[in-house]
């Protein structure tokens, strides 16, 4: 079996156990396995926004995305742009956040797509000045409600 496959497999064992909502288990294996590759980060990222580490979750996607780059650098897979944007989102870093989901199509992928809705929601509930802010880019520091579990694999 190739290295390719391997990761595959197990990265969709993370995504079962995730699914069952066993992320101390998925975290544990992740922290065992000791890979670093970007699927194994982006993984660990995931789980550790879901147990409510943000901070650490923040730090080790922002690594992932920027890759040591004072911007995105094309190709960056845009699901993990997504899980960066969810964690800063989580610390309430709403206007950084919401740059990086503007520029992913929501047709790149359902938890993009997801995400567009959760800011589309939380902005129509603003009240009506900051409604308007937000419009021309100054968006509050006020939680946006995620009605899903963030980050997705």
């Amino acid at each position: 079996m190739s290295n390719e496959n391997t990761t595959q497999n197990t990265i969709t064992y993370i995504q079962k156990l995730l699914a069952s909502n066993e992320i101390e288990k998925a975290l544990h294996y992740i922290d065992r396995k000791g890979d670093r590759t970007p699927e194994w980060r982006n993984a660990l990222g995931v789980c550790l926004m879901r147990l409510g580490e943000t901070e650490k979750a923040v730090n080790i996607l922002r690594e992932l995305v920027f890759q040591h780059y004072l911007s995105i650098p094309r190709g960056t897979p845009p699901l993990y742009q997504a899980n960066y944007a969810t964690a800063l989102l989580m610390k309430r870093y709403n206007q950084m956040a919401i740059e990086i989901i503007k520029t992913l199509p929501p047709s790149d992928h359902p938890y993009i797509a997801q995400l567009h809705d959760a800011v589309a929601q939380w902005q129509k509930n603003l009240p009506l000045l900051r409604r308007f802010l937000s419009k021309l880019g100054l968006n509050p520091n006020t939680r946006i409600v995620l009605n899903f579990p963030p980050g997705q694999i």
